[in-house]
């Protein structure tokens, strides 16, 4: 376990898809998650970028939802099927997408259901308002 390895975690990435994210090649991150290399600091902050993208997003997320959805009443979250669709909402892969959604649920004082993106109405009229 390595610092940056435990913050590609944090972001949601695979190494792969953190070697995708950084443009680099999945052995050089293999590489930095058993300390054999050390990431340059350009690779670290972009990962930091990434982790405060999220964490900026599910803080957003939970004031819409608060703001929106009496207090109490469930919610639905509507979640990308696969990383093409959660890279047009902002994330690298579904997994980074995963992260904001998890800190949205920690944060809410609710019962929240996930459901595909565009599923229902109300997860439709979400998606209208996100693409505005």
């Amino acid at each position: 376990m390595t610092p940056i390895s435990l913050l590609i975690q944090a972001c949601g990435l695979s190494t792969a898809e953190a070697a995708t994210f950084l443009d680099i090649r999945p052995d050089t991150v293999r590489s930095w998650s058993t300390g054999r290399r050390k990431p340059h600091p350009e690779n670290i902050d972009r990962l930091r970028e990434l982790y405060d993208t999220i964490s900026h997003a599910a803080l957003s997320a939970v004031e819409q939802i608060d703001s929106i959805v009496p207090d109490g009443a469930p919610c639905e979250i509507g979640y990308p099927s696969d990383d093409h669709e959660a890279q047009t909402l902002g994330y690298p892969c579904v997994g980074a997408w995963k992260v904001m959604a998890g800190m949205v649920i920690a944060e809410l004082d609710r019962p929240v259901t996930l459901v595909p993106r565009g599923s229902t109405p109300a997860s439709a009229a979400a998606m209208d308002a996100h693409n505005k």
